[in-house]
């Protein structure tokens, strides 16, 4: 696997509108859509673009492992792509996977935080991840962090602590009872990650309807400074842009937001809750 940086990075972006259950359709989209962006270094779809997503706790995903014969077809294109899954791990509930997969690159991350709340209750269908991890893909260090996840602070922190210089965010957003709320909070959110965090952040949303919910699209790529480089509409869409990463890492070396960052403040603070939630509970934490 490769670890030599590269200046640029080439995205590509494939707003999907998948259709629950319709695993083996739902690839063959995605691959007819990849075809219409040419040569790039990462196409990106959304969650679980090849699942499509379902509501409630008796929802069939059709989950796979993260070898599935199926998901192999995504690693013979040219440059990497990123797939996003219902994955089949032992003998619990699926995982909200995201695979990025190459000829030379490998990424895989599952959704730590599965959304507790009406309408998804995804934690009653979902085992939740337990890490972050990020990889080199085409040259730049990236991160994938799930829907759910982004409203998680700390979880973009832990990438960007790690050296992500690109955000990769997939995401499964619906209208729900207020569209205008729900857009203008993700904004807030991707804005403050790219600016705060000093990332390209890749927002990649799904379009479409899956059980009679809307799912609004619009998927963008934010620069460091907090500027949309590339945005799709509310339908299928394919579109690509440049990312300067050398720019990038020139404004991280000039202005070191993360290399201030005081890792010995979040430690104590974690211990003496620890320490904290354990006196109450009336035992000894370190017994």
């Amino acid at each position: 696997m490769s670890q030599q940086r590269a200046d640029t990075l080439r995205v590509g972006l494939l707003q999907t509108a998948p259709v629950f259950g319709e695993v083996e359709a739902n690839i063959r989209r995605i691959l007819e859509m990849r075809e219409n962006v040419g040569y790039v270094d990462l196409a990106l779809t959304p969650e679980l673009s090849v699942n499509g997503y379902g509501f409630g706790t008796g929802a069939d995903y059709r989950p796979l492992q993260a070898n599935d014969q199926r998901l192999r077809a995504f690693a013979n294109q040219s440059g990497a792509m990123g797939i996003g899954f219902a994955e089949t791990v032992g003998d619990g509930n699926p995982r909200n996977a995201y695979l990025i997969t190459g000829a030379e690159e490998r990424h895989h991350q599952q959704k730590i935080h599965p959304v507790s709340y009406a309408p998804w209750n995804e934690h009653l269908g979902f085992d939740a991840g337990d890490a972050v991890d990020t990889a080199v893909i085409g040259g730049a260090r990236c991160a994938t962090v799930i829907c759910n996840d982004m409203w998680h602070p700390v979880i973009p922190w832990l990438a960007a602590q790690a050296g992500a210089e690109v955000l990769i965010v997939p995401v499964a957003s619906i209208e729900g009872a207020n569209a205008g709320q729900v857009q203008r909070t993700w904004q807030v959110i991707l804005e403050h990650a790219a600016l705060l965090l000093q990332c390209y952040v890749v927002f990649i949303n799904r379009c479409g309807t899956d059980g009679g919910a809307k799912f609004w699209g619009q998927s963008r790529i934010l620069a460091p400074d907090g500027s949309v480089v590339a945005a799709a509409g509310s339908t299928e869409t394919a579109l690509t842009a440049n990312l300067n990463l050398a720019a990038l890492r020139s404004l991280r070396a000039r202005t070191p937001l993360l290399a201030e960052a005081r890792h010995d403040v979040v430690l104590n603070t974690l211990s003496r809750r620890t320490l904290t939630e354990a006196a109450l509970k009336g035992h000894d934490p370190l017994v």
